[in-house]
């Protein structure tokens, strides 16, 4: 609001005496807008995406300020600099008001201090460290009230899974016995397996924990581990 009354006010001034206070004011308010958005975009994004989102930022602040530039540019041409002074005073506001229910707050950053698993499976084959891909099913049994709370969290392990390196993810339902489910994830190979393991973090041991919550039964879910056999070729899976 201040930027608009201060570039009005100095479009009008009748002398410099009229318009140096207001272009000072002018300048103090846009210094104080630019540093309150940066500010802001550093607190809203997560610790481990900061540097990159901040480059985003500034980026799209650049670049807003060219095309800026250019639109207003091209109006004080066709019209004059008095008009679109007054245009963008009154669009600035206008904007502002569209979007001040918009919010970035992305609340608290998950944890990605490294907490590997430690075991390493146990296999009763020879496994090479190469052979692969490695599908790992995961079988869950729940209670179909929780299916919704459940699907929440599973969506948010398919990011997690992903994110430690799988190929693929998927969930399915068993036709045969309500609230079984089947998840399943591939890995590259066997070491790319292990190396996930190792990628383990804080927050995916968090989630594992909301994953066993939703689990009926006095056993753990049942975690099985596939190696893709090859077949008509000496390597691993010509994938």
């Amino acid at each position: 609001m201040v930027h608009a009354a201060m570039s009005v006010i100095v479009v009008y001034a009748p002398n410099i005496w009229v318009a140096l206070p207001a272009i000072v004011v002018l300048g103090m308010a846009w210094i104080s807008t630019a540093n309150s958005l940066t500010l802001s975009a550093q607190m809203a994004l997560p610790n481990w995406v900061r540097a990159r989102g901040m480059s985003i930022y500034q980026m799209a602040l650049m670049g807003g300020a060219a095309a800026g530039s250019l639109l207003w540019g091209q109006v004080a041409g066709l019209l004059s600099v008095r008009i679109a002074v007054v245009a963008a005073s009154v669009v600035g506001p206008l904007l502002w008001l569209a979007t001040r229910k918009l919010s970035v707050e992305g609340g608290a950053d998950p944890d990605f201090s490294p907490a590997p698993l430690g075991a390493v499976p146990q296999v009763a084959i020879d496994v090479a460290p190469n052979e692969g891909p490695v599908m790992v099913t995961v079988e869950y049994q729940i209670d179909l009230a929780d299916a919704d709370g459940f699907a929440e969290v599973m969506q948010k392990t398919r990011r997690a899974r992903l994110r430690q390196g799988a190929l693929s993810w998927g969930l399915f339902r068993d036709t045969s016995a309500p609230g079984r489910y089947i998840e399943y994830f591939v890995d590259e190979s066997w070491v790319e397996h292990q190396r996930r393991l190792e990628r383990f973090t804080a927050a995916d041991a968090g989630l594992r924990e909301r994953r066993l919550a939703f689990h009926q039964g006095l056993n753990p879910p049942a975690v099985r581990r596939f190696v893709a056999e090859g077949l008509n070729s000496t390597g691993p899976w010509p994938w």
